[in-house]
């Protein structure tokens, strides 16, 4: 306590608001279970409490990649100039970290920010402040948003098994191309006999006298 005294005259009044809220909101939640409803792909604002740096600290959205009952897997977000500028998008910076993704109001956030990949995390959904919306892309497509954040965090942090993966996935397509193609070898060999049968059968058709 006495070195925590000691550092709050080195706080601003903001951060000491930040710091208060948050410790309010834990002792008043600290215990419960929250069961709210919360859907893949909702975008929340959430209190992240006090974290150790490079985490984000307090109060700052977020992109639900799973949850189950009182948890939640998230991505938090932050609207950092010095992120954005870093930050990868497929075509305003095609070459930026592949951890910060930049996201914008058509991605259905309220501005321009920067998804934090690196920084997913589970968390109480007591920590829940206000939903925000949801992700305008489709949840399915491997082409979109939610796909890419969700391969991008298995690909960096489970690279190991994402390389598995992959080349399940390809040897997976390789035989399902030589399956289509011994398929269409059987029609075409189908066809062939059933016009040979048809032959057949009017060779051996009786002559009339």
């Amino acid at each position: 306590m006495t070195n925590l005294n000691t550092d709050v005259d080195a706080w601003s009044a903001s951060e000491m608001a930040m710091i208060t809220n948050s410790l309010n909101r834990w002792q008043d939640r600290k215990t419960q279970l929250s069961r709210q409803q919360v859907s893949v792909g909702d975008i929340l604002m959430v209190d992240l409490g006090l974290r150790y740096a490079p985490e984000l600290s307090y109060g700052h959205p977020v992109l639900v990649l799973e949850e189950w009952k009182n948890l939640m897997f998230v991505v938090p977000a932050t609207s950092s100039s010095s992120k954005l500028a870093q930050a990868y998008h497929p075509l305003d910076n095609p070459s930026g970290k592949w951890y910060y993704r930049k996201i914008s109001a058509s991605d259905g956030f309220a501005h321009d920010c920067v998804l934090i990949i690196n920084n997913a995390k589970s968390i109480s959904k007591s920590a829940i402040l206000a939903p925000m919306g949801k992700l305008t892309c489709d949840l399915q497509d491997d082409t979109q948003l939610f796909r890419e954040v969700k391969n991008t965090l298995v690909k960096h942090l489970f690279h190991k098994e994402w390389a598995t993966h992959q080349n399940l996935t390809r040897a997976y397509h390789e035989l399902q191309q030589k399956f289509n193609t011994l398929q269409k070898e059987k029609e075409i060999s189908d066809d062939r006999i059933q016009n040979l049968e048809r032959q057949m059968k009017k060779l051996n058709k009786p002559i009339d006298n």
